[in-house]
């Protein structure tokens, strides 16, 4: 029987192709390859940070970014993304020990939460939906949760301690002798003392004269340039105005901005504040440091805790090292 034209050809062409000499098994294997090379993954969903063998993507992070970055910005220098990325990992690291602890949020906490963000008109980027801020509060308030339930419930200041920081920070709250003042000024001599001649006879008028006459940015609201303590003002000013009493005017003052006649509106002698007076504000301040070093020493716990690996090749910023020395693509446990 003879063979077929079309298989003829079949078989000729196939002792041309390497792949029909090749076993099925290798020729398989090759289709995979081949096939992986073509499915290469998605930059959201590359995986950037692998904590205790839970992987984390390119996307999660890119979302963390959206909702800590509460403006449009087309553009993040590295420094900053690097900055964001050490705190997402920080945040990821108490959200592993909060599943870890069985915390979670209140759904009316974090209604109540987005509520007084609403009302308080706190500014977000146009890309940040209310899904994102949703999901940011609902994390900020499960680790929240955590810190005061493992660190803060145990914390306070004593007074010795309060005490003891007045004492050694009085310069703090020493409260300066301050001036609140108006000026006119003007570009020429002869009209600022023409001025100057008005207020003598009218004094009731400097605030009008300012918008009709100053130069000053401060001329639409009659002169008024706020309050200021001892050095925040050239000395030539400086000697001017803290030399009169509440109720006076300045002769003509010559600066390299021109001709200033000022009015002083009210004065405050210096003090030195009590503790009385402060003691609150410092244990506030303390409590606050205290917390902070709680809490840096709770994430550097839980990097000892949980492994990270830290994948540098799927990220678009330099990402060298942990604060602690620890080198970035290798787990916690592999450090020196």
């Amino acid at each position: 029987m003879g063979v077929a034209p079309f298989e003829t050809m079949k078989n000729w062409t196939c002792l041309l192709t390497p792949a029909c000499s090749m076993p099925a098994v290798f020729f398989s294997t090759l289709l995979g390859l081949s096939s992986c090379v073509s499915r290469e993954l998605p930059r959201s969903e590359r995986i950037v940070v692998d904590i205790a063998g839970e992987v984390i993507t390119v996307g999660e992070f890119d979302q963390f970014v959206e909702g800590s970055v509460h403006q449009d910005e087309p553009f993040l220098a590295g420094n900053v993304m690097e900055a964001l990325f050490e705190q997402f990992i920080e945040e990821r690291l108490l959200l592993k020990a909060a599943d870890d602890a069985g915390v979670s949020a209140d759904p009316k906490a974090v209604a109540r939460r987005l509520g007084a963000i609403e009302k308080a008109q706190v500014p977000k980027s146009q890309a940040q939906s209310d899904s994102v801020m949703a999901s940011v509060v609902e994390r900020q308030l499960r680790i929240e949760k955590l810190v005061e339930s493992r660190l803060f419930n145990d914390l306070g200041v004593s007074d010795k301690e309060v005490a003891a920081h007045f004492e050694a920070n009085q310069a703090l709250y020493e409260r300066p002798e301050t001036v609140s003042i108006s000026q006119i000024l003007v570009e020429d001599k002869v009209l600022a003392e023409e001025l100057l001649e008005k207020l003598k006879s009218d004094p009731d008028q400097f605030g009008e004269l300012a918008q009709l006459h100053s130069i000053g940015p401060e001329a639409s609201r009659g002169g008024k340039l706020g309050s200021f303590g001892r050095g925040e003002l050239p000395l030539s000013i400086e000697e001017a105005v803290f030399s009169l009493r509440k109720g006076r005017r300045s002769d003509v003052v010559t600066t390299d901005f021109g001709f200033h006649i000022f009015e002083v509106h009210g004065k405050t002698d210096a003090e030195s504040l009590a503790l009385d007076d402060v003691g609150d504000t410092i244990r506030v301040e303390l409590l606050r440091e205290k917390s902070e070093v709680e809490l840096s020493r709770y994430i550097e716990q839980l990097k000892r805790t949980y492994p990270v690996t830290v994948h540098r090749e799927h990220l678009s910023f330099a990402f060298l090292e942990w604060e602690d020395g620890k080198v970035a693509g290798k787990t916690t446990e592999d450090s020196p």
